[in-house]
């Protein structure tokens, strides 16, 4: 291969039947921190389970987010932390993640602490929804009262 040929993400997993890479954004957070981790997917076999992590496209992005709920056809799916479900069908999902690496430390997804880290995550998805509506709500409230106060002289 050309060192200037770039390959697509759907192209590695055909050629190389797995995508090793950084991660970028802070969807997966607090589990993937953009820039310092790697991650490994493979191409989607059959169905994703609950807690799965897939990769797909969103328009000319890629996304790596959580499996919340499987439908018939697709999936619920949500970013660790991000706070709107969103729908993806069964034909859009390229690939699952199988492990990634933090400083130098493989963590797999199946093992037992990863998923007790994952069923966390969305169980406490309802109060941390409501700390973030508060959140949100009283930064509103601030920039108006704020607002207001400067608009007022």
């Amino acid at each position: 291969m050309n060192v200037s040929e770039r390959l697509s993400i759907e192209e590695v997993l055909l050629r190389e039947g797995k995508y090793v890479g950084p991660t970028v954004g802070t969807s997966m957070l607090p589990m993937l921190k953009s820039g310092r981790d790697s991650i490994v997917v493979f191409p989607k076999g059959g169905r994703l389970n609950r807690l799965d992590v897939a990769l797909y496209k969103r328009g000319e992005n890629y996304v790596l987010h959580r499996v919340i709920e499987v439908k018939e056809g697709g999936y619920v799916i949500r970013g660790d932390n991000c706070y709107s479900d969103e729908w993806v069908p069964e034909g859009e999902i390229l690939g699952v993640l199988t492990e990634f690496f933090r400083g130098g430390k493989c963590v797999s997804c199946t093992d037992k602490r990863y998923l007790r880290y994952a069923r966390r995550r969305i169980g406490t998805y309802p109060a941390r929804l409501f700390a973030f509506r508060v959140k949100s709500a009283a930064k509103r409230a601030v920039k108006r009262l704020i607002g207001g106060r400067e608009g007022g002289r």
